[in-house]
C-alpha cells in the first residue's frame, strides 16, 4: 500500500492544471514573433508590459509544473524504472532551460519599459538569439524537454492503459511548441499549450483516482 501523504498527491494533481493553465494563458496573451530581431523588437515596442506579463505567466507556470513532472516520472518509473529516471532528469533539466530563456524575454521587456532604445533592444536580442555562446549554452537544455516527452511516451503510451491517451496529448503540444520554436509561429505554441493543458487535467484526475484512499484499499 502506498503511504503517501494525501497533500503530496494534490500538489502534483494541482501542478499539472495550474501549471499548464497558467502558459496557455501567458501564451494566448504572447504577441506575434518574427525571426528578424528588429522587426521582433517593433512588436516588442508596442507594448513592452504586455510581452512582459505574457512571459511572466509562463515563467510561473514552468516553475509550478515541477511537482507534476515529478508525478509522471514516478509513474513512468513504475512501469520502466531506467527509462522512467531518464524521463524526469531530461524533463527537470528541460524546465531549467526553458525557465531561463523566458527570463531573458521577461527581461527585455522590462529594458524596453524602463526607456531603452529599439536599437539597444535589438543588440541585446540578437546576443541572446544569434550568440553562438548563449545557443551552446541553452540549446541542450532545450532538446531535453523533447527528449523527455519521448521517452514518457515510452514508458507510459507505448502500451495500452489509463495514461496512455493524456501522454499522446501531452507529446502532440510539446511537437507544436517545437514548431513553434522553429518557425516563430506563436499560434502553435498556443494550441500546443492549450493540448498540454488539457492533457495536464486528464493526467491529474487520474493522479487522483490511482491514489485515493478507496483505491488504495483495494490495491492493499
Amino acid at each position: 500500500m502506498d503511504a503517501r501523504p494525501r497533500y503530496r498527491t494534490l500538489i502534483e494533481a494541482t501542478s499539472m492544471i495550474v501549471g499548464p493553465g497558467l502558459m496557455s494563458i501567458g501564451d494566448l496573451m504572447h504577441p506575434a514573433e518574427n525571426l528578424d530581431a528588429a522587426a521582433q523588437i517593433a512588436i516588442v515596442a508596442q507594448s513592452p508590459s504586455h510581452w512582459y506579463s505574457a512571459h511572466l505567466l509562463l515563467f510561473v507556470g514552468f516553475l509550478l509544473l515541477v511537482p507534476g513532472t515529478l508525478a509522471l516520472s514516478e509513474v513512468a518509473m513504475d512501469r520502466k524504472p531506467r527509462v522512467g529516471y531518464a524521463t524526469r532528469l531530461l524533463i527537470l533539466i528541460s524546465l531549467g532551460a526553458f525557465s531561463a530563456v523566458v527570463a531573458i524575454e521577461m527581461l527585455l521587456g522590462r529594458f524596453m519599459s524602463a526607456g531603452a532604445s529599439q536599437a539597444a533592444a535589438i543588440v541585446l536580442l540578437e546576443q541572446f538569439q544569434q550568440s553562438p555562446q548563449m545557443i551552446l549554452a541553452l540549446a541542450p537544455g532545450l532538446l531535453a524537454f523533447f527528449v523527455g516527452i519521448a521517452l514518457m511516451v515510452v514508458s507510459l503510451a507505448s502500451t495500452p492503459g489509463p495514461f496512455r491517451w493524456p501522454t499522446l496529448g501531452f507529446a502532440l503540444g510539446a511537437g507544436l511548441i517545437l514548431g513553434e520554436i522553429i518557425l516563430a509561429q506563436v499560434r502553435l505554441s498556443q494550441i500546443g499549450n492549450i493540448v498540454i493543458f488539457v492533457s495536464g487535467i486528464a493526467f491529474a484526475r487520474l493522479l487522483l483516482l490511482q491514489r485515493s484512499p478507496s483505491s488504495l484499499r483495494r490495491q492493499a
